[in-house]
């Protein structure tokens, strides 16, 4: 009759172990967890930031493009004008070369 309470005091003894192992396990995963949200709110706004940054280069490039465009369209009116397309030759009754 012993042997069966020893028995049964080990298997309790080591219960309790495995249930205080789960317990540290829980404890643990909720601490990594509150590190892991705390690093997430960090990454959030770095990557708000990083949009931002995008958007305002976004912007550039189009006004760069834009740009570039109005400098072709002038680069064209200067080259019309310096080959005589764009000046009246005759009076007001007759319009020759005019740029269009």
């Amino acid at each position: 009759m012993l042997e069966h309470w020893e028995f049964l005091v080990g298997i309790g003894v080591q219960t309790l172990l495995f249930l205080a192992g789960g317990y540290g396990m829980v404890l643990r995963n909720d601490w990594s967890n509150k590190a892991m949200g705390q690093k997430l709110t960090g990454l959030e706004s770095e990557l708000k930031k990083l949009a931002e940054v995008v958007i305002m280069q976004a912007v550039q490039t189009n006004q760069i493009t834009n740009l570039n465009n109005q400098m072709t369209m002038l680069q064209r009116n200067y080259e019309d004008l310096r080959r005589g397309a764009g000046w009246m030759t005759h009076p007001r009754a007759s319009v020759d070369g005019e740029y269009p």
